[in-house]
């Protein structure tokens, strides 16, 4: 039998997506379809066994590793080596009012009565704090699980 079924359609009837004309059609034609209801069937226990499964937890490095990728890539050519305390908030994407918070623990030097910080210095700071979370992530993680035991 050629179906006009797609597999898409029959993923989105199986989810419900559908509207009640489209719905009632594709019911009809799964009823005599053996092949289509063969695929509904399958995508079914599919869903089944996806409802099953725990949600994928990466771990603090992943997300970190992934996030500096990605600054890396979106920030574009222009990388400056001494930063305005601005540059500073632009790369960690981050307000100005937010930056604020954490200046007194940026490596910063004063230059011209302004306050900057080296790029380099900046990722090195960065990189340590992500190490600290890290730890501090995984040390509460395993005080989690001990607390847990009977």
């Amino acid at each position: 039998m050629n179906c006009a079924v797609t597999y898409e359609e029959l993923a989105a009837f199986a989810c419900g997506d559908l509207d009640e004309t489209r719905q009632a059609e594709i019911r009809e034609h799964i009823a005599q379809c053996n092949r289509c209801s063969g695929r509904l069937q399958a995508l079914t226990k599919a869903d089944d066994v996806l409802a099953k499964l725990s949600p994928a937890r990466p771990s603090v490095e992943a997300i970190l590793a992934t996030r500096r990728a990605l600054a890396e890539v979106t920030r574009g050519a222009q990388t400056l080596e001494i930063m305005t305390l601005e540059d500073v908030a632009d790369f960690l994407r981050i307000s100005p009012e937010e930056l604020g918070q954490l200046v007194p623990e940026l490596p910063a030097f004063e230059l011209a009565g302004q306050l900057r910080v080296r790029r380099q210095k900046l990722i090195d700071w960065i990189q340590q704090r992500e190490r600290d979370y890290a730890r501090s992530s995984a040390q509460t993680e395993v005080a989690r699980i001990l607390a847990d035991r009977p």
